[in-house]
């Protein structure tokens, strides 16, 4: 027995043949026992045995104690060496050392715990993945007194720096590895992590801070997976223990488990905020019937949740369907599109056609209908698009579609609604409405607003002289001398039978007479000419007015020899009735003005007629302006 072990025996005991006297003099004393005078043989007798007791359970205490730290340090499984739980006591020296490892040991495991915990604290309570990677080196760094710590994750091929603790970043001399250059991607690619205790010896090594010795480099794993690599450094030589290596190593896969999960939450809640988004955006999108407002948010949609040098929105011609009319685009190509290349592919094959130029991506989406193509989603992008970027394009394509289809529905119906089918001009109805708007915006602006009567004069001779089909290809003429003419914030309206109304808006009475003058004269000077013709009885009005209106598109309006020609060979509609006639067109026109009547809209219109009547009177043919001195009745 070592002279050590003898002497904390020596001091056991002594201690406890000073303390028990006290304590029974103080029972005595108390007396809770007889004093010691009075004691017989039998109270001695029973004292030696409690002190014998004692002393056994205080030694047996002593083995228990010593046998369950063994157990615990084997349980640890701390050093090299295992322990078995049958350890017998050999001597107090070694109890001591045995109490002060696991000490130790428990030091060790509360560093380990602490960075876990601080580690799981950063996960939920991150507002992002660099803040779990700038809290975990910040940790680590302070724990193991680190002079810096930088994190490195795979991106693509390369290691790429997205943390650094305790350093400028413009300290920095490489944030970059390929994998296997320098240490951190040599141990990348083995997955082992590397306790250094002078980089500047290891020939591997490429500086990534100067002065840089010590160095721990530890791949980041998650399960099997390297997500990247972890470098503390130290600018003393061997700064760093074994003990740190083999915790940071531990720790190493709840790092990854941690980044990894950190990456899937942002990832789903980017996911999150684009269907959001998305659900924002598509009601906005199916809650107009504008089609430019649709195409121009199908288009801000797409520029959202992708990056794109170009976007533009083209919807196939119906009469050509090889022509694309261009809604709506944004980005510097103005080009418009093409029917080739992936246009072409995605138009015929029904999905999505990709193709890579020198500068950029070109994407083209069919925009679906019905099994048909409608239209196509050109995008020009300067990387190449995503999985995850495809579907959200995929996700906003059906409701944009929907959309279109429905603004385009609207847009026919409102344009039965509103316009005049023979002669596409708006209608009656629609006059009324646009007219209260035009008064009230020139009266807000204090200015004037002319409104014109035309009534074609004759034109039941001609209806019952030459058919309806004729009077109704007149009339569609009438009105394209009229467009030739008038300016672009001019608005024409067929009034009803064969007469027609014209707001031209910021115009006094003078200068709206002027303009229907030289509409007036046109008319006036052109020459219908009927030669002899039979027409064949297989023949309809309806082939005939089909065949009319298209010579009249593609006409020019002055070329009296091809009008005499077709008018000689088509007028006729019956086999037994001949004609031969020449005949002229004429209008007679009144005006009014907004001012004359101080913005009084059924004054405007009334006066108007008054004019338009006192034209017909006066002989027809003539443009009448009605002022407020001239009786007009």
């Amino acid at each position: 027995m070592s002279k050590s072990f003898t002497f904390k025996l020596y001091l056991i005991f002594s201690t406890i043949a000073i303390l028990m006297p006290t304590l029974f003099i103080i029972l005595v004393q108390q007396k809770i026992i007889i004093s010691f005078e009075k004691w017989e043989i039998s109270n001695f007798i029973y004292f030696m045995f409690t002190i014998i007791l004692l002393l056994a359970i205080i030694v047996n205490k002593i083995i228990r104690v010593y046998i369950k730290l063994k157990q615990m340090k084997s349980n640890l499984n701390i050093g090299d060496r295992k322990y078995s739980n049958d350890v017998k006591l050999i001597d107090g020296e070694s109890l001591f050392n045995e109490i002060d490892k696991i000490n130790r040991s428990i030091r060790i495991l509360k560093f380990e715990n602490s960075i876990l915990y601080d580690t799981a604290f950063a996960i939920y309570n991150m507002a992002s993945i660099q803040e779990l990677l700038d809290t975990i080196l910040v940790r680590l760094v302070t724990h193991t007194n680190a002079d810096f710590g930088l994190i490195f994750l795979l991106e693509k091929d390369e290691l790429k720096l997205k943390s650094h603790s305790n350093v400028l970043y413009e300290e920095l001399e490489k944030t970059t590895f390929r994998i296997g250059e320098g240490l951190v991607g040599w141990k990348f690619y083995k997955g082992q992590g590397l306790l250094t205790d002078d980089v500047q010896k290891d020939f591997r090594y490429i500086r990534c801070i100067s002065d840089t010795r010590g160095q721990i480099t530890i791949p980041i794993k998650m399960h099997e997976k390297i997500l990247g690599v972890l470098v503390l450094g130290s600018k003393k030589d061997s700064d760093f223990g074994e003990s740190d290596f083999k915790l940071i190593n531990t720790i190493s896969g709840e790092i990854g488990l941690a980044i990894n999960n950190a990456k899937l939450t942002a990832k789903l809640q980017k996911e999150n905020q684009n269907n959001q988004r998305l659900f924002e955006l598509t009601k906005r999108i199916t809650s107009s019937m504008n089609l430019e407002e649709v195409s121009n948010m199908g288009i801000k949609i797409v520029t959202e949740i992708i990056e794109v040098h170009s976007c533009t929105l083209g919807i196939f011609d119906k009469v050509d369907e090889n022509k694309i009319n261009v809604i709506s685009s944004y980005g510097d190509d103005k080009k418009g599109l093409e029917f080739s290349g992936t246009v072409e592919e995605a138009f015929k094959k029904k999905h999505m056609a990709e193709i890579k130029t020198d500068k950029v991506y070109i994407y083209s989406i069919p925009l679906l209908s019905k099994e048909s193509c409608m239209g196509i989603l050109h995008i020009n992008t300067k990387n190449k698009l995503t999985i995850e970027e495809i579907e959200l394009i995929n996700g906003t394509i059906t409701p944009l579609t929907s959309a279109l289809e429905n603004a385009f529905l609207y847009k026919n119906v409102e344009r039965l609604a509103t316009r005049d089918g023979l002669t596409g001009v708006y209608n009656h109805r629609y006059f009324q409405d646009m007219l209260d708007e035009y008064i009230i915006k020139v009266q807000k602006d204090e200015n004037d607003l002319s409104m014109a009567m035309i009534d074609i004069d004759n034109f039941k001779k001609y209806n019952d002289t030459y058919g309806h089909p004729v009077g109704d290809l007149l009339l569609k003429k009438v009105v394209e001398v009229m467009r030739s003419i008038l300016r672009d914030e001019d608005v024409i309206f067929r009034y009803g039978g064969d007469e027609f109304t014209i707001i031209l808006p910021y115009t006094n009475s003078e200068d709206a007479g002027a303009i229907m003058e030289q509409i007036k004269n046109i008319i006036s000077d052109y020459k219908f000419e009927i030669g002899d013709k039979e027409e064949e009885t297989e023949e309809t009005a309806l082939d005939v007015e089909v065949i009319k209106e298209s010579m009249f598109k593609s006409e020019k309006l002055f070329n009296s020899n091809i009008f005499k020609k077709w008018i000689s060979e088509k007028v006729g509609l019956s086999k037994s009735k001949s004609i031969s006639n020449t005949f002229n067109i004429t209008i007679s026109v009144g005006i009014s003005s907004l001012v004359d009547v101080n913005y009084d809209k059924e004054m405007l219109i009334k006066n108007a007629d008054k004019a338009s009547l006192k034209s017909k009177r006066n002989g027809k043919n003539q443009v009448t302006i009605w002022k407020p001195e001239l009786n007009m009745d």
